[in-house]
């Protein structure tokens, strides 16, 4: 998600959310707000709803972590290190050597090469953010997760 949006979106969230969850809550221990046990228990689960939707807003936004724009910006450092290392390359089309050199140095970062994504099947090149996918199994999830979108 939008960072932009993320900003606006998540406040609300959490103070919708924190607030039905707390007001469900307080049934349990036998403060009622609500009319009935069940729109209490309603009020709960919509409170823990809006809690988990403002999380996966702060997992997908790029300023919660690296993830996807952290993939971003590796592959922006790789390419002008490549790049840097091997100028007599970058004037050849399709360079088996600087493709190698830039998969070999998302490697060093963390990451694999993996065409499975469409926009990666669509260039196939090793400037495609879309082709890496970070070795770590739970950042591997959340990218996976926000690429899906895309």
């Amino acid at each position: 998600m939008n960072e932009d949006i993320a900003a606006f979106v998540a406040p609300l969230t959490l103070l919708l959310g924190g607030g039905l969850l707390a007001l469900g809550a307080l049934s349990f221990i036998g403060v009622d707000y609500f009319d009935s046990k069940l729109k209490s228990r309603v009020a709960f689960a919509i409170g823990l709803a809006f809690m988990v939707a403002t999380e996966l807003i702060f997992v997908t936004s790029s300023s919660s972590g690296r993830y996807f724009a952290g993939l971003k910006t590796d592959v922006t450092d790789c390419e002008l290190d490549v790049e840097t290392k091997l100028p007599d390359e970058r004037t050849k089309n399709h360079s088996p050597v600087l493709h190698d050199a830039m998969v070999a140095c998302m490697e060093r970062l963390g990451y694999e090469w993996n065409a499975d994504h469409n926009h990666c099947k669509e260039a196939k090149i090793a400037t495609n953010s879309f082709c890496y996918l970070p070795t770590r199994p739970m950042a591997r999830a959340i990218v996976r997760f926000q690429t899906s979108f895309e």
